[in-house]
């Protein structure tokens, strides 16, 4: 398992046509060169934020555009009455190994043993990643979303985060070096018995 956030030493400011062109990418079924495996693999998981339909097919553009005006919207009301930062939003990746995709697919579940209906892959990888965040300092009430794809060798969860947010200071994510983030994610790895890359 591996945790790194894309882009976060970027010197120019973030426009909500950039967060529209990377949501807009997470959202494409792209096929893999073999055809074996498609980029997503299912819904996306949305916190604090609506779709008046999923993103398939010819609504990936429409999804994209109600999800960026939701976000910079809602940062514009948070920073009311101060400068909106130039880094308003950011893209995390955690990718799992190719040997935990057998973990991420037949969950456990240490309280009732083996859990059937806690079903897919995606969902499974959607739950680390959410507890690997809170070490962060993410909760749900951050607007954000996350794509769980699985379009190269190996599962990869990406999820796009608000900074700002209401009633609480900015989220200091950006401020984490390289060893805190391998840090997390070997504790996480370690506490869901999945390996970890360094």
């Amino acid at each position: 398992m591996l945790l790194k956030i894309i882009n976060h030493r970027r010197k120019q400011p973030r426009t909500p046509n950039d967060l529209r062109r990377l949501i807009r990418y997470l959202f494409s079924p792209q096929r893999s060169r073999h055809k074996k495996n498609s980029r997503l693999l299912g819904p996306p998981q949305l916190y604090k934020l609506a779709l008046s339909n999923m993103p398939w097919g010819s609504e990936i553009d429409e999804a994209a555009s109600q999800l960026t005006r939701q976000m910079d919207r809602y940062c514009r009301e948070v920073c009311a009455k101060r400068v909106i930062p130039d880094v308003w939003y950011v893209h995390i990746i955690v990718s799992f190994s190719p040997t935990a995709t057998k973990v991420l697919k037949v969950p456990v579940d240490s309280h009732h043993n083996s859990n059937q209906h806690w079903a897919s892959t995606a969902q499974n990888a959607y739950r680390i990643v959410r507890d690997a965040l809170n070490f962060f300092g993410w909760t749900p009430n951050r607007p954000s979303v996350m794509v769980a794809h699985g379009d190269r060798q190996h599962i990869h969860v990406h999820t796009v985060a608000l900074i700002p947010v209401l009633n609480d200071s900015d989220w200091s994510i950006l401020k984490n070096s390289r060893r805190q983030l391998n840090e997390i994610a070997k504790l996480c790895a370690d506490a869901y018995g999945i390996p970890y890359a360094s």
